[in-house]
């Protein structure tokens, strides 16, 4: 799967950024452990709990002051760069990496 200019960025940027990627891959870590992990879930949850406070704080640093930040990255490409996001990490869960 190849990710858009703007979901890669936005991935990038995120998961560069502990902050907001560790809380979100802490828990779904747990998850995964648990046995009770949806590949579904991960993604929403990356989405909105990762995905979007990096969306907001990359506008406030990088953005315009006209454009809204929704509009540089709309929910379809915060989805595309979440499965990504996700996606990697199961791969990481198999061989039995968490973030712990």
């Amino acid at each position: 799967m190849s990710l858009s200019d703007t979901a890669r960025e936005l991935e990038l940027y995120a998961t560069n950024t502990e902050a907001f990627i560790a809380p979100v891959i802490k828990n779904l870590s747990k998850h995964h452990k648990r046995g009770d992990f949806s590949l579904d879930r991960a993604i929403h949850s990356i989405e909105r709990y990762c995905l979007t406070p990096a969306a907001k704080q990359y506008d406030r640093e990088h953005g315009s002051m006209t454009t809204p930040w929704h509009h540089v990255f709309p929910k379809a490409v915060r989805l595309e760069a979440a499965e990504s996001i996700a996606r990697s990490w199961v791969a990481e869960f198999r061989l039995g990496n968490y973030w712990e």
